[in-house]
């Protein structure tokens, strides 16, 4: 019997620490032998029949062009760029559309979407889509200038699902701004499902966003099945223990010391993934550095982290994290760094105090995956 779903991709679940509820997957194109079959034998003889693609961005455009899918109305993109993905159904990297009528999009386990993206130059509306859903493994902070207005050329959606870690200038992603930034712009969205974490940096601390204030913002959301929470942390002022915090965003204008690692440790033990976002150098290490007393630091142990993402910090963070001196990490640590910083700290993966096992996974030379291997 024939399905008309076709999933021509290799997922590999890894769970890399022993222990934790997590793991990560992993896309891979099908082996050349079987994608060539696909392509020459199978493909050209079922194309009539298949209704909805799951692919990967490697073997993407060799399917795609293998032959003409007259009944194509939805396709599932894994571990894609955005730009690349949006691209295909604005006529920039094929000929044709390979959709005729209604379809949907689903695009998955991206790793970023920044600023630095183009595809936002295309103001062409997508009037045929009717279905669309976004999951960015990943905080972004272009969810203004990149993630609305994508979304805004889609004025004909009738079902929207977003999954997003957001950054903003002093605000949060409440009631008020779907409805005003999405809603508003979706006459026929019948059903939309939402999972937003939104952080940001309040300068001024008076008049803060209480959860009451979230929770007002959504009552007129037609589903009431919407949980919303707020947290505030104070710089310097983190105490307590967080036993059910697994995933911690750090962000400051100003530098992370290792002793401010360390208390982030002892707040969130069982932390599974770390995202770091500073552009400042470390006062402490300079000052070390002159005086020769690294010696004094505490291996800082993290026995549960999963994730790792240093792609938009300062060169110390990657010795703060790599260095053996300061820092102990589990084996098989997925990673997400600036290979160029990492070759640059690591001495081209030749110094000694660093842990030497990175194996480069496949992404660009700006933001490579890389693997702890002990």
């Amino acid at each position: 019997m024939f399905t008309n779903r076709l999933t021509l991709l290799h997922c590999v679940p890894i769970r890399l620490i022993k222990l934790t509820s997590l793991s990560i997957n992993y896309f891979f194109p099908l082996p050349d032998l079987i994608l060539n079959r696909f392509c020459l034998h199978i493909l050209p003889e079922i194309h009539q029949k298949v209704k909805w693609l799951d692919l990967e961005q490697l073997s993407m455009e060799r399917i795609l062009c293998t032959t003409y899918y007259p009944n194509l109305s939805g396709i599932g993109l894994y571990n894609i760029d955005i730009e690349r993905a949006i691209n295909i159904f604005s006529g920039k990297i094929f000929d044709f559309n390979p959709f005729t009528d209604k379809y949907s999009i689903a695009i998955y386990h991206i790793a970023f979407i920044e600023l630095s993206s183009l595809i936002f130059n295309n103001k062409g509306k997508l009037s045929n889509l009717r279905s669309f859903t976004l999951f960015c493994d990943n905080t972004t902070d272009g969810y203004y200038q990149l993630i609305l207005p994508l979304l805004h050329r889609m004025s004909n959606l009738e079902e929207l699902d977003l999954s997003l870690l957001v950054w903003t200038d002093n605000t949060f992603i409440d009631g008020n701004n779907l409805k005003f930034n999405i809603i508003h712009h979706m006459p026929l969205l019948k059903r939309f499902t939402f999972n937003i974490h939104s952080s940001t940096h309040f300068y001024n601390q008076d008049n803060l966003p209480s959860n009451e204030y979230i929770q007002e913002t959504l009552k007129n959301f037609e589903n009431k099945q919407i949980i919303s929470s707020i947290d505030y942390f104070h710089e310097n002022k983190y105490s307590g223990m967080f036993n059910s915090v697994r995933r911690v965003s750090l962000f400051d204008e100003r530098s992370f010391e290792h002793e401010f690692f360390l208390r982030i440790t002892q707040s969130f033990p069982f932390m599974e993934k770390l995202i770091l976002i500073n552009n400042k150098r470390q006062n402490n290490k300079q000052f070390r550095k002159s005086k020769n007393i690294n010696q004094d630091l505490s291996i800082i142990e993290y026995p549960y982290l999963i994730e790792l993402d240093l792609s938009k910090a300062q060169k110390d963070y990657y010795e703060q994290f790599l260095f053996d001196i300061k820092t102990c990490l589990p084996n098989n640590i997925r990673v997400n760094m600036d290979y160029r910083l990492v070759k640059k700290v690591t001495r081209n993966f030749r110094r000694p105090t660093t842990r030497m096992g990175l194996v480069e996974g496949n992404l660009n030379e700006k933001e490579k995956q890389l693997f702890m291997k002990k």
